[in-house]
C-alpha cells in the first residue's frame, strides 16, 4: 500500500546527481505549437506569475505553450467556465478580446523533461499526479530542474484541463535567447481554430475573410 495516499511530493533533495531523461521537445507533435496571451505582450512572454503551474517572482519566467489552440483554451479559459454548470458557461467578451492567438514555432535542440514518460517519472520519484498536482508542488519541482546539471530547457506535461493533451513550460533562462517564430496571429475573437469553442460558450466570432 502506498503510503503517499496519492499526494505530490516536492523533488527529493538528490534530484540533482540523478541523470534526467530527456527528450527532444519537437518529438510529440513536431515544431509547431500555439499560444494563446494578452495581446499588448509580446508573443514570446515568460510569465513570473504564480497563478501559473511552474512560475513564481522568485525565479526567472515561463514561455507556456499547447499542443492545440484547444488545449490552450482550456488552460487560460478554465477558471470562467469550469466551476458553472455546463448550462450557463459564458465567456467573458473583455478577456477574449484582450488576447490573439499565435502559432509557435519552437527551435530544434531544444531538450525538456518528459513527465508522459513512467520511467522518467520513476527515475525522479515522481508519480503520475505530481506535475498536475498543487502548484506550490509543481513550482518547487521547476526549480529544482532549473538547477539540475543537465540544465533542461522546461517541462513536457499533460494538459490539467484538456486531457490527453500536451503543454510546454519552457525556462527563460534556457530558451530565451533562442529563435522562436510567432506566425499566424489572430484576435482571438477571429480564431477559425476556435470558432465553435467561442460560438458554444457565448461569443460571436468575427471571422475575417
Amino acid at each position: 500500500m502506498a503510503s503517499d495516499k496519492g499526494a505530490s511530493s516536492p523533488p527529493p533533495t538528490d534530484l540533482h546527481e540523478r541523470e534526467l531523461k530527456l527528450v527532444d521537445a519537437t518529438a510529440r507533435r513536431g515544431a509547431d505549437w500555439f499560444r494563446i496571451g494578452k495581446t499588448r505582450y509580446a508573443p514570446l512572454y515568460f510569465s513570473q506569475d504564480d497563478g501559473w503551474r511552474f512560475s513564481r517572482p522568485d525565479m526567472p519566467g515561463v514561455l507556456y505553450i499547447g499542443e492545440s489552440a484547444e488545449t490552450c483554451f482550456w488552460e487560460v479559459f478554465w477558471d470562467d467556465l469550469a466551476n458553472r454548470k455546463p448550462v450557463d458557461r459564458k465567456l467573458d467578451s473583455g478577456k477574449v478580446d484582450e488576447r490573439s492567438l499565435w502559432v509557435v514555432t519552437i527551435p530544434p535542440g531544444i531538450r525538456v523533461v518528459d513527465t508522459f514518460s513512467a520511467a522518467a517519472l520513476q527515475d525522479m520519484s515522481a508519480h503520475t499526479g505530481t506535475f498536475s498536482g498543487p502548484y506550490v508542488i509543481c513550482q518547487a519541482w521547476a526549480k529544482a530542474l532549473r538547477e539540475h546539471p543537465q540544465k533542461p530547457h522546461g517541462i513536457l506535461y499533460e494538459s490539467a484541463r484538456n486531457r490527453g493533451t500536451a503543454c510546454l513550460a519552457l525556462f527563460e533562462e534556457s530558451c530565451k535567447p533562442l529563435a522562436f517564430q510567432f506566425t499566424g496571429m489572430s484576435a482571438l475573437r477571429d480564431s477559425v481554430a476556435l470558432a465553435t469553442s467561442l460560438a458554444k460558450y457565448g461569443i460571436l466570432a468575427a471571422i475575417k475573410e
